[in-house]
């Protein structure tokens, strides 16, 4: 009889990704929430109950549905922080069938976006002050990862939430604090270019420099010990900033690289690696221990781990057209969620491996072990349960041993922004997306944009194709 450790369980939402970026594709995201809707209970239930509130907050986002979103992302935060919490608590190896038969908890970065679009909600709401809130969790939920991971995880600062939080700040009439965020923003993208290859917006200084100006030589200073060359961006008094940032493309989703490795040197890790066990699988885990130096070092083991995979999208560019425009900048990459999401892995795949491997070891033991019994049994029934056990085993074993595939999948793969000062009144605003090699792709008209002297609004567009 096999062990429980065999059970094979597919938790995976992969069909339901595919038909919630067909929808996006055909830019009907109502039709993408209904699918997220009618897939509560069967896709989403249980173990992906996290997935469901990200996948139905980004979705609402989009559709500018905002309280309906942070009303989802508040519950996200919190499944995504408990079992966040309980997952610190296990010290070892979980030695389960596959990852699947655990809860969903997000990757750390998945978990600290939900705080930024959460902020996005409340600035779409006129809720400043709320939005405040959730950028400042964002770096206390970084900080808090640092600290958990003895400084180890790539993703330690967000510089877009960063320059965003200074943004609010300068709107505010809080300068000293903006230019606090504006310096941790020129700091943050310094760490992003050698990290995810995102260089410093190139509006970046020159709207420090404008907060300098306010608050003294001083403050001028600060950013010249930056780099900052004395270039200022001035916003007429009479005048407003209309910002508008572009969610483009879809983030990668995961993947699995299949390998095989000698049985010898997998259950290296099995003593490499701590294994956390209930009384149940512990005996599992001490038969698998006596029957290993039984089993020939050479026999070959499959195991599977994690890799993101790109999906592609032609859009490169937007060009984004007012006539009473005085001044545009960018569009200018601000945030690589595709590039953030690959290298927090990259920087934990080893352990990945590592636990990957001692478990398929495990499971390899325990189903040879089952075999070579029934093969020593005397007669010819018991030798032909031992081979069907054996190739039975192996089948399961194999359809067991599956990467955790799960990922928030309406995450856009990355965002740009553009900004404008406009003079105070209503606005119409036009845009473009090209492609790298400059074919028009799709245009759109965004009518009655408001906005007030001495005010900044904030327009979302968000493109899949």
């Amino acid at each position: 009889m096999l062990s429980t450790l065999f059970v094979v369980g597919c938790a995976s939402t992969g069909h339901v990704q595919q038909r919630l970026t067909a929808q996006m594709m055909a830019g009907d995201y109502p039709a993408a929430i209904e699918i997220v809707e009618a897939e509560k209970q069967r896709s989403y239930g249980g173990k992906n109950r996290l997935l469901y509130f990200l996948e139905r907050g980004m979705l609402l986002h989009v559709v500018g549905r905002y309280a309906e979103s942070n009303l989802a992302f508040e519950e996200a935060k919190r499944i995504g922080n408990d079992l966040y919490t309980e997952s610190l608590s296990r010290t070892g190896l979980s030695l389960v069938s596959n990852d699947y038969a655990l809860d969903y908890a997000g990757e750390n970065f998945e978990r600290t976006l939900i705080h930024l679009f959460s902020a996005m909600n409340y600035l779409k709401m006129y809720e400043p002050e709320a939005a405040q809130v959730e950028i400042r969790q964002v770096g206390d939920y970084l900080r808090k990862l640092q600290i958990d991971s003895s400084n180890e995880n790539v993703y330690q600062e967000d510089a877009f939430a960063r320059y965003l939080s200074a943004l609010v700040y300068e709107s505010n009439g809080e300068y000293d604090s903006a230019l606090v965020d504006y310096k941790k923003a020129l700091d943050a993208y310094g760490d992003y270019s050698s990290k995810f290859s995102v260089a410093r917006p190139g509006s970046l200084f020159p709207n420090a420099g404008r907060v300098a100006g306010r608050l003294g030589q001083w403050a001028g200073d600060d950013l010249r010990d930056r780099g900052w060359d004395g270039s200022t961006r001035v916003i007429p008094a009479d005048s407003g900033e209309l910002v508008i940032l572009h969610y483009n493309g879809l983030s990668p989703i995961k993947g699995q690289t299949r390998f095989t490795i000698p049985f010898a040197e997998a259950w290296l890790m099995v003593a490499l690696i701590q294994v956390a066990a209930d009384d149940a699988s512990r005996e599992d885990i001490n038969r698998a221990i006596a029957l290993a130096s039984t089993i020939s070092g050479v026999d070959l083991i499959s195991v599977t781990f994690p890799k993101y995979v790109d999906r592609p999208y032609s859009i490169a560019l937007m060009e984004p057209r007012v006539e009473s425009a005085a001044q545009t900048t960018g569009p200018e990459l601000v945030e690589d969620i595709g590039a953030i999401a690959k290298k927090d892995l990259e920087d934990r795949i080893v352990r990945i491996r590592a636990k990957a491997i001692a478990r398929a070891a495990i499971k390899y033991a325990i189903q040879k072990g089952v075999a070579i019994a029934a093969e020593r049994a005397d007669d010819d029934r018991g030798r032909m349960l031992g081979l069907g056990t054996h190739v039975i085993g192996n089948i399961v074993r194999f359809a067991s041993e599956q990467a955790d595939k799960r990922v928030w999948s309406t995450l856009p793969d990355q965002i740009w922004m553009s900004s404008m000062i406009l003079p105070a009144g209503t606005h119409d605003l036009e845009v473009d997306f090209w492609t790298a090699e400059s074919v028009l792709v799709e245009s759109r008209e965004i009518s009655n944009v408001e906005i007030e002297a001495g005010g900044r609004q904030f327009v979302i567009l968000r493109t899949v194709k």
